[in-house]
């Protein structure tokens, strides 16, 4: 999906652009004039004064307008990052909520006396309360990508789908802004999502792995079935490619391996019978590449 502010502010950015372009190419204008054109002294003066000013005017105009964009893209990202920190607290909340449904539910099975369905209960509901709060503890410095995780987590669940998170990194010098790494993991989760759902319910699982060596990170999502074919893997990537009949303008993994080569990564697909269909992608870390 573009995000909302780049439609929202386009006209205005490029009104501003105009602006300063007009201003540059009148300044221009002014001194071919007066080299082309030599009058008295007094109107040169005046000729060099007037496109000095205009050739000011349009760097400060230009100073102006990069400034207003990175205000803008930072703007973003915070908001980007307030809804995730919001979408986790409502989860946390329904969570809460469910707790206390398991409490009924086990205080229910004491008073019949079902000691050993209880014991099985509880190991399930300690399974389910570790993983979100591993999820939250391994990702407290990006809560985005924490919340966005959780959410996708919830789609999978409502949709039959085993969906396995696996961390083993907290991501703290991933240099991808929080906006496009979000739209990354989040096409890749969608495109996992989608696929799995057209295949019968024992086989719809979903995996996320993240981890990461000396000089990079490291992550993996992977989709047992289905499996692309052959003759599809070199076209996954392209813009406008989709296997969806009626659906999808085949956008989400162009627009994933644009952002990943934007970041200096590499996007890579491997498709088999025993794993199923894994997107990996690597990242330098933000130190090595202030070093680079």
């Amino acid at each position: 999906m573009v995000p909302g502010f780049f439609v929202r502010k386009t006209f205005s950015f490029f009104s501003i652009a105009i602006q300063v372009l007009c201003m540059f190419f009148l300044g221009i204008c002014i001194f071919l004039r007066v080299i082309t054109k030599p009058a008295d002294s007094f109107a040169v003066l005046l000729d060099i004064i007037a496109g000095g000013a205009f050739a000011l005017l349009a760097i400060f105009m230009a100073h102006s307008l990069v400034r207003a964009v990175k205000a803008e893209a930072e703007t973003e990202i915070n908001r980007i990052r307030m809804q995730e920190t919001a979408a986790m607290i409502d989860m946390l909340r329904a969570q809460r909520h469910d707790f206390l449904n398991h409490l009924q539910v086990i205080y229910g099975l004491i008073q019949i006396g079902r000691t050993e369905v209880i014991k099985e209960y509880i190991n399930q509901v300690n399974q389910e309360v570790r993983e979100s709060s591993r999820l939250i503890t391994s990702l407290i410095q990006r809560p985005e990508i924490a919340g966005l995780i959780m959410r996708k987590m919830a789609e999978a669940e409502a949709a039959g789908i085993k969906f396995t998170v696996n961390l083993k990194t907290d991501l703290a010098l991933l240099g991808v802004p929080p906006l496009d790494f979000s739209r990354i993991l989040g096409n890749l989760l969608d495109n996992a999502i989608n696929a799995v759902n057209t295949v019968p319910l024992e086989e719809r699982i979903i995996k996320l792995e993240m981890a990461e060596d000396h000089d990079c990170y490291e992550i993996r999502v992977t989709n047992y079935r289905p499996l692309i074919p052959e003759p599809h893997m070199e076209s996954v990537f392209e813009k406008g490619f989709t296997t969806k009949e009626d659906r999808g303008e085949g956008l989400g993994l162009f627009i994933v391996k644009t952002l990943v080569e934007k970041h200096r990564g590499k996007v890579r697909l491997r498709c088999s019978i025993e794993s199923g269909t894994t997107f990996e992608l690597r990242f330098p870390k933000a130190v090595m590449r202030e070093v680079v």
